[in-house]
């Protein structure tokens, strides 16, 4: 299955459960009015959606690995607009407009409702203004908000009351009259929900029980960014392919313990004991990180992505350009550092778009890989500061040509991670100049 119909997996998920639920309601119920079943219908939707979300939540392993964690996180942020279109309807017609609601003027069973109802509004606003970038990345006031007023980690604590709202709801539905007797409505309800939960459940239990990792090493190549080393504190080190990238906890440590994604820089093969990350301090959970100290302890859930995968590891043929911006260098460099510790022959450029010349890391390292590979290349750009001996601007396709590096574009792996605003132009740049889907491996870090 490609990936564009993986896209319809979790929507169609959600449309299996409603339709197998309407089914079930069909059996010994007629509505008395057709706004009673578009309510009823709408109701039942909202609550399959919800379902489906809890299932997207729990980064199910199978279809990240085909999909990726950014593609079902666009998937969970569209799917979780569509919600309260849904329920509100439900609700407007069920309590025959707001006027009962507001004065809280409602029977036993349209409290649970109501419960449900309120804590998925929060659940709701912390998922679209904090948690994702999908509605407010247009808005540079909703971003800078969202980097510099909210607190992520209290948001990721009232996000987590979708259990409470879809606990609510599901009794919420035992106490509707007219389903308190359709046996295959509430057998079919309760499994959803049995499921849901349950594997919800379980995944908290491994995150719980993940082994522990000691920071041995703190490092800092450039005044905000940190190189942090850590070691396995019993057994061997989790094994990942370069370019991957994990969710660390501080569990024991005065940084907070809210799960955050950082990609690996280290190679798999070279490290065989040990994993590096690169973080920068940007935002309320990185910016603490000048707390980290030797001897902390962390848990890594992992890995995750896609971004050298297995059929081209394996093609040392097949030219690679590595193509980062800021921050985002930390999968290429670990994508490279592979290819070496392999003595990989591979023909590799490697292109980094940086702001300010105080961001410059690693230099003298390739530039000896420069000298000790002849099929190997690097090209530093710097869009705010002039830096003697480099190019001032963008990476866009004049600087590729002016590189030497556009012949990259008919048969080379492009490989490309950095922020937002860089993601799109690298991917304009790439549609330009007909570099095909199957060529591209884009590694987005926005969640």
């Amino acid at each position: 299955m490609n990936k564009k119909m993986l896209k319809w997996f979790f929507p169609g998920l959600a449309t299996f459960m409603f339709l197998s639920l309407l089914v079930a309601l069909l059996q010994d119920y007629v509505p008395d009015t057709a706004q009673i079943f578009f309510s009823t219908t709408t109701g039942t939707l909202s609550y399959c959606i919800m379902l489906t979300l809890v299932l997207i939540s729990v980064r199910p392993k199978a279809l990240e690995k085909k999909l990726g964690l950014t593609d079902m996180y666009e998937i969970h942020a569209w799917m979780a607009m569509a919600l309260p279109v849904t329920l509100l309807v439900h609700v407007w017609i069920r309590w025959s407009g707001w006027d009962r609601v507001i004065t809280l003027n409602m029977s036993n069973t349209s409290i649970l409702g109501y419960v449900g109802l309120i804590t998925l509004f929060f659940v709701m606003i912390t998922g679209i203004f904090v948690l994702s970038d999908t509605i407010i990345k247009k808005s540079k006031k909703l971003m800078d908000m969202k980097q510099n007023v909210y607190k992520r980690n209290t948001h990721l604590w009232i996000h987590r009351l979708a259990i409470v709202s879809i606990i609510a709801i599901h009794f919420h539905v035992y106490n509707v009259i007219y389903l308190r007797n359709n046996m295959p409505f509430r057998f079919l309800t309760t499994l959803y929900t049995v499921i849901a939960l349950g594997w919800y459940v379980i995944y908290k239990v491994k995150v719980a029980l993940l082994p522990k990792y000691e920071i041995i090493d703190v490092q800092m190549p450039t005044p905000d960014i940190r190189e942090v080393t850590m070691k396995p504190v019993n057994g061997k080190r989790m094994d990942y392919k370069a370019g991957q990238y994990g969710f660390f906890r501080f569990v024991k440590s005065e940084v907070t313990s809210e799960a955050h994604p950082f990609s690996f820089s280290s190679a798999p093969s070279a490290e065989k004991e040990t994993i590096t990350v690169m973080i920068k301090e940007d935002g309320d959970f990185t910016s603490s990180l000048d707390r980290v100290d030797i001897g902390d302890k962390v848990t890594i859930e992992g890995p995750y992505g896609n971004f050298y995968p297995d059929e081209i590891a394996e093609n040392e043929d097949r030219p690679m350009l590595l193509l980062s911006g800021g921050i985002g260098v930390t999968p290429s460099l670990s994508v490279l550092r592979e290819e070496v510790s392999k003595n990989s022959n591979r023909r590799i450029a490697f292109v980094w778009g940086l702001a300010f010349e105080d961001d410059t890391m690693y230099l003298d390292e390739m530039k000896n890989l420069d000298a000790k590979y002849p099929n190997f290349s690097y090209h530093y750009i710097y869009s705010e500061d002039d830096v003697d001996g480099f190019p001032h601007g963008f990476i866009d396709n004049e600087f590729i040509a002016q590189e030497g590096l556009d012949d990259f574009y008919e048969n080379a792996s492009w490989h490309v991670c950095g922020p937002g605003p860089m993601l799109e132009a690298s991917k304009n740049l790439l549609k330009e100049k007909n570099v095909t889907e199957e060529q591209a491996y884009i590694e987005e870090f926005a969640f």
